[in-house]
């Protein structure tokens, strides 16, 4: 069924619906889907990417004007929100102190839906919420890769996809909603980068920790990493929170988190990891102990979600008849942070076709005449302003072609191209006239997309060193 809503009928039917009731939710809530129906390009690309995302008929004829609907998707567990988590977040919201909020858990255990659950029943009682994302793999508000803090000002309804984050380099209380401070890590796993990850979320804790008062209350969503150097991860990231309330999901499997009171005192990987002040109210709360059910809800796995996320974020950059003309960006005015394996004479075609961090910093710039484009290491104080794909650079010229959907004021702060290894985005082929984004790209070209890391295959000079 379909019924038109104005932006104050929706506003008004979410604050009743049993998702965002106080004492109606109960272990089997059917969620209200709202959305905007458009046949716009992003529309269309999204369907023809993804059909699983659609589940009834739409009109042939494009809508002009943009109308609310509720679509009853038929989802028989679309969303379900037990009594002992909204005894938890019922506790925590009624909290007078200002409240730091760390959710920790394995993967699938319902992270994400608590983030969400948790952040959307503060803003009843709150005038905004910071949210930290540290997991670089299934950001909520952002494309992967980044460590984020973010001012959430509206309840969260939108899958991760569908948001539009905007970037800055100091967030404030009074940007608008979904506004980020990010750092780039520039992968799906904090594995290989593990000082480079506290490091920079670190700065995110101190930035979160000075903005967080009695009327902003701060969520942190930890990553799924449970077993070996994760554990100590969530350790230093805990003791640097110094949270006042610990939300741990337990599945009852190999993959939980040791007792948060022993993971408070594990040892970690930073040399000077803070000691706890004061105690955390940990509450150990009943996560997913088994995957999703498939006959209701979509089987989305991770790097699916990771790519529409990535493919969400550059929707800005299509129209109606293929790609907006990209910026044209001079080698004299942007750096670059390359992998330590590549030469630096390489560093421009290492850019080339790729997906790349845009970094902003204050170090001075390099001298004039220099045939190369100037490569240096990047530095904490780096924050990121967006993503941007390096669609083709012309070495006669020395500049670089670059699509994002960054605005022009935003992209002149922008002076550092970072290598991500990030896949850049797919589409079908047919779908729009896109170069480098369609399936014959990212399936048979050699070579084109990221390359994955097989930590557990030795080389052969390895192996005949061990013999």
């Amino acid at each position: 069924t379909r019924t038109p809503l104005s932006d104050s009928q929706v506003m008004e039917a979410l604050r009743n619906t049993p998702f965002l009731a106080e004492d109606e939710i109960g272990g089997n809530v059917g969620a209200v889907l709202v959305v905007k129906q458009s046949l716009n390009p992003t529309t269309e690309l999204l369907r023809a990417t993804y059909k699983r995302l659609w589940s009834g008929e739409t009109d042939e004829k494009p809508i002009v004007e943009l109308e609310y609907f509720q679509l009853y998707a038929g989802l028989k567990r679309a969303l379900q929100i037990g009594n002992e988590w909204a005894s938890a977040v019922k506790s925590i919201c009624s909290a007078e102190e200002p409240c730091r909020v760390a959710i920790c858990g394995p993967k699938n255990a319902g992270k994400s839906t608590l983030c969400r659950f948790t952040v959307n029943r503060l803003l009843e009682s709150h005038r905004a919420v910071l949210f930290l994302e540290t997991d670089i793999g299934q950001s909520e508000l952002t494309p992967a890769g980044l460590v984020t803090l973010s001012l959430v000002k509206q309840p969260l309804l939108n899958p991760p996809y569908g948001n539009c984050p905007r970037f800055v380099p100091n967030l404030s209380l009074e940007v608008e909603h979904c506004t980020s401070q990010s750092y780039c890590i520039g992968t799906v796993s904090p594995g290989q980068v593990m000082s480079e990850y506290m490091s920079k979320v670190g700065l995110l804790i101190n930035a979160g920790k000075e903005l967080c008062c009695t009327d902003v209350p701060l969520v942190l969503n930890n990553m799924g990493w449970t077993k070996g150097f994760g554990v100590a991860l969530h350790a230093d990231i805990l003791r640097s929170l110094q949270p006042t309330h610990i939300l741990n999901l337990l599945t009852g499997t190999s993959k939980d988190l040791p007792p948060i009171p022993d993971l408070l005192t594990t040892p970690g990987i930073l040399a000077d990891s803070p000691a706890l002040i004061t105690q955390p109210s940990i509450l150990d709360l009943p996560g997913h102990s088994s995957p999703v059910d498939t006959t209701t809800v979509a089987p989305f796995q991770a790097f699916e979600l990771r790519h529409l996320s990535l493919l969400g974020y550059f929707f800005p950059i299509y129209h109606a008849g293929g790609i907006v003309p990209p910026y044209k960006v001079s080698w004299d005015e942007v750096a670059a942070i390359i992998p330590e394996t590549v030469e630096k004479e390489h560093a421009a075609f290492t850019l080339n076709c790729s997906v790349v961090a845009l970094l902003m910093t204050s170090s001075g710039r390099r001298c004039p005449g220099d045939e190369n484009i100037w490569v240096i290491e990047e530095t904490e104080e780096m924050c990121c302003l967006g993503y941007g794909i390096v669609r083709a650079l012309d070495v006669k010229e020395r500049v670089f072609y670059l699509n994002t959907p960054v605005d022009q004021a935003t992209l002149e702060l922008v002076n550092v191209f970072k290598h991500t290894s990030l896949s850049v985005p797919h589409i079908p082929a047919g779908t729009l006239p896109v170069p480098y984004l369609n399936n014959l790209a990212a399936s048979e070209i050699m070579g084109i997309g990221s390359r994955s890391q097989r930590a557990n295959l030795k080389r052969r000079y390895q192996a005949i060193a061990q013999q």
